[in-house]
């Protein structure tokens, strides 16, 4: 009881130090929760692009029908039929698409020839593909009525001179191009139906990933750097070669002594696990708790907890001096999180790294988060890899503390 008693004022010692790493790990935290964007997003609205539709194909109801759908969809600028101008709209950013539909348009689109309807769009600006989609879109719906629709074009006789009935043909052809015009813009305005359901509700409670899971990938470095400064600090104040002596001077059991520091180990790492945890639920409240994936995250941060404090063990076991596990701490928590994708996401990661990283418990950790942050259902196919990677880390944390103690009794021969 008395070595349990001891463990806990060198930490006050080291108080300083944890409530820095704690205070800027919240500080990201807040920082990612304010920047992650939105998961929430229900609704959409077009951008209107500010265009300019020179029709010089005029009286035709096909050119027509085409200016109006543009209007419609696009905020349509108007501009005089001169270069100059039309070039300085384009300079000054007053529009950034210019559709220019040629004299005699219609009657070669009619004519089942290829129309092309000439454009003028401003450097880099990447609207202008959605535009020409609308434009071919009118226009393959168009060609679709002008080939297999009904045309009920107005017979001429035999007896009328021939200048009537081109009237009569030409009258008829505008009524075809009116009446195909009509029929396309009730195809495009068609609405569908859409309803929007949360996955929650149809995956078994999982809803969709939220700025939690930054959160939870950045808390390995925490619980890192947390661990390695308060186990290592304790490990090195009882490694001392005088407090080492005189402790195999008591009457207590050396065993008593190695289960009271693994007992002050565990406390204090299950402290700054809780610690942490709760903040998650204070910062995202019930985003984090109504998601379904909070259990999960919890589990898999609570083995890279077991983990973390075997790395404080073999650190504090083999540093000696205050500098030499600055630059530990430095080194291991945010040399590990680097490779290991907690701040760079594995996704964009070189593979070549990433098979480096593998070594890593870190690795296994962010392997985890990221596969709870996908999650769509909750079935054991689907948590299989998250078990695996969470059995992996617990296999990292046994097998540093095997390496630490075999090591750490070799070298305590040295303090006789």
């Amino acid at each position: 009881m008395q070595v349990f008693k001891t463990y806990f004022r060198i930490i006050r010692a080291s108080i300083g130090a944890l409530a820095v790493t704690t205070a800027i790990f919240l500080g990201i935290s807040v920082m990612v929760t304010m920047m992650a964007p939105s998961g929430g997003a229900t609704g959409f609205v077009e951008t209107r692009t500010p265009i300019t539709v020179i029709n010089r194909d005029a009286g035709s109801p096909l050119a027509e029908g085409l200016s109006e759908y543009l209007a419609e969809v696009y905020t349509v600028m108007e501009f005089p039929d001169d270069e100059e101008k039309l070039q300085d709209a384009l300079f000054w950013r007053n529009v950034d698409y210019i559709a220019i539909i040629p004299e005699g348009f219609s009657e070669t689109f009619m004519a089942g020839e290829e129309a092309i309807v000439d454009k003028v769009i401003a450097p880099g600006a990447s609207s202008s593909r959605y535009i020409d989609m609308r434009i071919d879109k009118f226009l393959n719906a168009a060609r679709l009525h002008r080939d297999y629709g009904t045309r009920a074009d107005t017979d001429t006789s035999a007896d009328v001179d021939a200048q009537g009935a081109d009237r009569t043909r030409a009258s008829a052809t505008l009524t075809w191009q009116s009446r195909l015009v009509a029929a396309v813009r009730a195809d495009l305005t068609g609405t569908v139906e859409v309803t929007t359901t949360s996955i929650a509700a149809s995956t078994g409670g999982v809803k969709s990933s939220q700025a939690y899971s930054y959160y939870f990938a950045y808390m390995s470095y925490a619980l890192l750097a947390m661990a390695i400064s308060g186990i290592s600090s304790i490990m090195m104040a009882f490694n001392k070669r005088q407090v080492h002596l005189r402790t195999m001077c008591t009457p207590m059991p050396s065993w008593r002594m190695n289960v009271s520091l693994v007992a002050g180990h565990a406390v204090f790492s299950l402290a700054c696990w809780i610690l942490l945890a709760v903040f998650s639920v204070i910062i995202y409240g019930n985003k984090l708790l109504s998601s379904g994936l909070f259990p999960y995250y919890i589990a898999n941060s609570l083995a890279f907890t077991v983990v973390a404090a075997a790395v404080g063990l073999a650190v504090g076991s083999f540093v000696r001096t205050g500098s030499g596990l600055s630059a530990a701490v430095n080194v291991i928590a945010l040399g590990m999180s680097f490779l290991s994708g907690v701040f760079v996401p594995q996704s964009v990661m070189s593979p070549s790294v990433l098979s480096v990283s593998k070594f890593l418990p870190a690795y296994w950790y962010v392997r985890a988060n990221d596969a709870i942050t996908a999650l769509t259902r909750l079935d054991a196919a689907a948590l299989a890899p998250v078990y695996q990677s969470i059995l992996i880390q617990l296999g990292f944390a046994v097998a540093i503390v095997s390496v630490t103690l075999l090591m750490s009794r070799e070298r305590a021969s040295a303090h006789l």
